[in-house]
């Protein structure tokens, strides 16, 4: 008897076997929604050299990756492994809300949508914490996909992001997937420019939701938008156009500071804003003249 291939895949990349990832694993297979579903997890494993899978008792297939590859590359592992008809995407920090797989699956229901795109709550994490998650990361933060990224009043988004979102594989594998040449991120910003010139529908649905860590302190929020720096400059390094990334950011800034006026963390807001650019425009800088290397196959 042949078996069945699953209606859905959902594919995480991890950069270490963190604990978390078999409890996610739990989580994902008992989610509401098909019965028909895979979870493949690519996970970066010192000393690997080349791919390998192995599945555990409870079907959960583990993709071994050499590490070090970067974010595109490792997503398109996953892709080489999935079966189901839409790959559902989320972070290995993210904590998908019950009903996740039916929202994100009930936009897809239009088959003139190619892929559908979700929220994050953050948790209240003090002073600090609820400061760095009003600057809108991941997925809009506390401020909100629409306020960060914009919507259409159809639902219609040219973003997509890859801590939740699902994509129809054969569109995703007809546009050749992600471009590895990102490293650092900015992979989902570059997938979601491709989908949207070649005319693929992407649609947000606020009902899709995944729960996300705050970050916490400043250290953090430092590293992590020097990152967002040497990603933003992979991006405008191969996407023409750009100009119009950083209108819509300086935009979204904006609808923050609004959003945030008559709160108490605005104090804080606002100098945070002001250092992400900074701290951004740092990556960027060391990026663009010392830019890494694109992954060997």
């Amino acid at each position: 008897m042949t078996e069945r291939s699953p209606d859905i895949s959902i594919g995480i990349i991890a950069r270490a076997r963190i604990p978390e990832l078999d409890a996610l694993a739990e989580q994902l297979l008992a989610l509401d929604g098909p019965e028909a579903r895979e979870v493949v997890i690519g996970v970066e494993t010192a000393g690997a050299t080349e791919c390998s899978e192995t599945t555990d008792e409870r079907g959960v297939r583990w993709i071994t990756l050499p590490p070090h590859r970067g974010l595109g590359y490792n997503r398109n592992r996953v892709l080489d492994a999935v079966r189901g008809d839409v790959l559902l995407c989320t972070d290995d920090d993210c904590v998908p809300k019950p009903d996740w797989i039916e929202a994100l699956l009930g936009v897809l229901e239009d088959p003139r949508v190619h892929a559908a795109v979700g929220g994050v709550e953050i948790p209240a994490a003090g002073f600090v914490g609820d400061a760095i998650s009003a600057l809108g990361f991941p997925a809009g933060g506390n401020i909100g996909f629409e306020a960060m990224f914009g919507v259409d009043p159809d639902g219609s988004t040219e973003n997509i992001t890859t801590c939740n979102c699902a994509i129809r594989t054969s569109t995703l594998r007809e546009l050749g997937g992600f471009d590895e040449s990102f490293t650092y991120g900015g992979e989902d910003t570059e997938l979601g420019h491709r989908l949207t010139t070649s005319g693929k529908r992407i649609i947000f649905s606020p009902k899709a939701k995944v729960v996300h860590p705050a970050r916490r302190d400043l250290s953090t929020f430092g590293r992590w938008f020097f990152v967002r720096g040497r990603a933003k400059a992979q991006y405008v390094r191969k996407v023409h156009g750009s100009s119009r990334l950083v209108s819509n950011r300086l935009a979204s800034y904006g609808r923050i500071m609004h959003a945030h006026a008559t709160d108490p963390e605005i104090v804080l807001i606002v100098p945070l804003i002001a250092a992400s650019v900074v701290i951004q425009w740092c990556g960027f800088v060391v990026e663009w003249f010392a830019p890494s290397p694109t992954p060997r196959g």
